[in-house]
This record gives C-alpha cells, sequence and structure tokens, in this order.
C-alpha cells in the first residue's frame, strides 16, 4: 500500500518571515515533519512541496524528495491546501505514474507531532472505506455558541452587513446577532450544558487522493475527527517561545 506524505512548505510568510526553514529545536522547522513522516509505520514516501530552491535543497537534506518546485500561483497569501495537493497529485500521477492509497498532510508549522498519532490516524481511514478523511482535533477553549456576529445598523445596504464597526477610539459598536442558532438562547445558558466544541488543530490531515482529483475537495464528505490534547502549530513569534518551552 502506497501511503504519501506531503509537507507543503512554501517561502513567503508574512507573520514570521522565512518560518517553515527557521532553526527550532536544532534544526530548520520543516525538518521536524520529514522526520515524523519517517518516523511513520506507514508512509513511505516524503515529498516536499515548496516553491524555493533554497527550501528544497533543506528538504533533500533532511531525506524528503522534492521531484518538483511549485508554481508560483500556488505559494501565494491566497493558494489554497487544495490548489497545493492537486498540483502534487496531478504532477505525480503524470510524471511519475504514481497514485498514493492515502495522502498525509503533515504541515511543516508543527515542530512537535507524535508519530503514532500519524499512524493511528491513517489506520482510522483505513478501518472506514466509508470516510473521505480524517482531521486532528483539539477541544476549544472558546465556544461558539456563546461568539456573534455584528451587524452594521447604520445603514441598510445589506452588503454591509455583518461588517464589524469603529468608532475613532476603535471601540466596536453595532447589533449583534448570534453565530449559533440551533439552539435556542445558547448564549444565556451556562457552558456545561453546551456541547462540547472541537478545533481542527492543523497537526494531521488524512484524506484519499480521489477526494482531491475527483471531488475536488481537502475533506469531502465524510470526515473523521481524531482527538489531540495539544496545539502547537507555529504562526507567530509567541507561538515559536511557547513551542521552545514544551520542547524543553
Amino acid at each position: 500500500m502506497e501511503i504519501l506524505a506531503v509537507i507543503p512548505a512554501r517561502a513567503g510568510s508574512k507573520s514570521v518571515p522565512h518560518k517553515n526553514i527557521r532553526e527550532i529545536g536544532g534544526k530548520p522547522m520543516l525538518a521536524h515533519s520529514i522526520d515524523h513522516a519517517k518516523a511513520s509505520t506507514y508512509i513511505n514516501r516524503v515529498i516536499v512541496s515548496t516553491d524555493s530552491k533554497d527550501y528544497a535543497e533543506i528538504a533533500k537534506e533532511y531525506g524528503a524528495e522534492v521531484p518538483f518546485l511549485r508554481p508560483a500561483e500556488y505559494a501565494t497569501d491566497t493558494a489554497l491546501d487544495y490548489d497545493v495537493f492537486y498540483h502534487a497529485l496531478t504532477w505525480l500521477k503524470e510524471n511519475d505514474h504514481y497514485i498514493p492509497d492515502v495522502v498525509v498532510q503533515l504541515r511543516p508549522t508543527y515542530p512537535i507531532r507524535r508519530s503514532a498519532d500519524i499512524d493511528n490516524m491513517v489506520e482510522l481511514l483505513l478501518k472506514h472505506p466509508e470516510a473521505d478523511s480524517v482531521r486532528s482535533m483539539t477541544k476549544a477553549t472558546e465556544i461558539p455558541y456563546k461568539m456573534w456576529l455584528l451587524k452594521d445598523i447604520s445603514t441598510k445596504n445589506e452588503e454591509k452587513d455583518h461588517q464589524i464597526l469603529k468608532d475613532e477610539k476603535s471601540e466596536v459598536a453595532g447589533q449583534i446577532i448570534p453565530l449559533m442558532k440551533d439552539i435556542p438562547e445558547c448564549y444565556n445558558m451556562p457552558r456545561q450544558q453546551l456541547p462540547t466544541v472541537y478545533y481542527q488543530n492543523a497537526c494531521i490531515d488524512v484524506f484519499r487522493p480521489e477526494v482531491v482529483l475527483e471531488k475536488h475537495s481537502m475533506s469531502g464528505d465524510c470526515i473523521l475527527g481524531y482527538e489531540m490534547r495539544e496545539n502547537y502549530d507555529i504562526d507567530t513569534e509567541e507561538d515559536f517561545e511557547r513551542v521552545i518551552r514544551a520542547m524543553k
């Protein structure tokens, strides 16, 4: 069985410049995800999708393949995961005549990750042929049942509904609308009586290639969740410091 890991590592990053190759724990950031993939029982091919020749050389140094450079249009701030994976899987199909049975996405911004979780998620997908994908989840600390949208009450233009209004002091004003409406007045209920909510922690995504190639999606219709306790995704300088402390 062919289990492919793809690590998407573009060069551009506005929040933390070149964070995908910034050193953490004694090696470039993306090298940790390569190590995680290589330590998996199931993954038998590891590819880094990058638009940078420098990143490609680093990836190869740590044992990943870089069979192509990602086109610039798929390496922008607005490029979707779908664009990146459709390009990668199409390239591999057309040039290597290679179609994996399962694809694993390992984001390079996650330097702390258990390879056992990768294997557990691959097994979960294989045990459920009706499922299209598995996503790693963490219990949310803030719950959407007590969240609101803001509606602009100073205009009748419906296109401006839900815009955030700010006065000169940057204070927010406007009519608020509950985000969740499946439970009446859930925002007035004790949180203990509300459903447990999870968010995707960006650690691991496992899916079948036809989800991307045929359904033109990254998740498909039937998505399974895999609960984790931690979230070590790095997006800011504060995240770097937090993860460094965790590594120590």
